[in-house]
């Protein structure tokens, strides 16, 4: 991640220097970017480059950890103010994670970093890994799930976030309007909360 050479620079530079290093991520996927076009663009030399950070990767995953501490706050609190309500907190975040993506300044960045997703980054936009899991299960109220035991909600949370990610992806590859992304999203967490199985 960021070094604290970086971390130390006042708030309007480190900006400046976010600001011209998502341009090129919204240029091109990570393995395609180039140091040289970040530095042309913050007007800063390529060794204060290396100041700040390792190398590409270690300045877009520091981009992407800020997205993510954002998001996963978000579902705490929305798990806090809907008292444990896994589903409503969820659909609540979806939302929250559409109008982040569909902001102006945000558009072409989330669309580049979704269509070029890899595994840990998919993470990253999910909530439900390690460092943050024992957090949400001591949030969510499992007395309105049909489930044996809080051992089992991890499974649960892996499923809805796979759905989330996945629809996400989705609209860009097909270019869905918001209502109906939101529609389509909704309808897999109903599919989720009713089950498949007739009783």
């Amino acid at each position: 991640m960021a070094k604290q050479t970086f971390l130390n620079l006042p708030e309007e530079k480190r900006k400046t220097i976010i600001k011209s290093a998502k341009k090129e991520f919204s240029r091109v996927a990570l393995k395609d970017a180039l140091v040289s076009n970040i530095v042309k663009e913050a007007s800063i030399p390529r060794g204060s480059f290396y100041q700040y950070f390792n190398d590409l990767e270690d300045c877009f995953y520091y981009i992407v950890t800020e997205y993510s501490t954002n998001i996963k706050k978000k579902l705490l609190e929305n798990l806090s103010k809907n008292s444990g309500d896994i589903l409503l907190s969820y659909q609540q975040l979806y939302i929250y994670i559409l109008d982040m993506i569909e902001d102006k300044e945000n558009k072409e960045y989330f669309e580049n970093i979704f269509l070029n997703m890899n595994y840990e980054v998919e993470r990253m936009f999910t909530p439900n890994f390690n460092d943050g899991l024992n957090i949400m299960l001591n949030q969510i109220d499992i007395s309105k799930l049909n489930i044996p035991s809080k051992f089992s909600l991890g499974y649960i949370l892996d499923i809805i976030e796979a759905v989330m990610m996945s629809n996400i992806i989705k609209s860009y590859k097909r270019n869905l309007t918001r209502d109906k992304n939101i529609d389509i999203f909704q309808k897999e967490i109903s599919l989720i909360s009713g089950g498949i199985l007739k009783n």
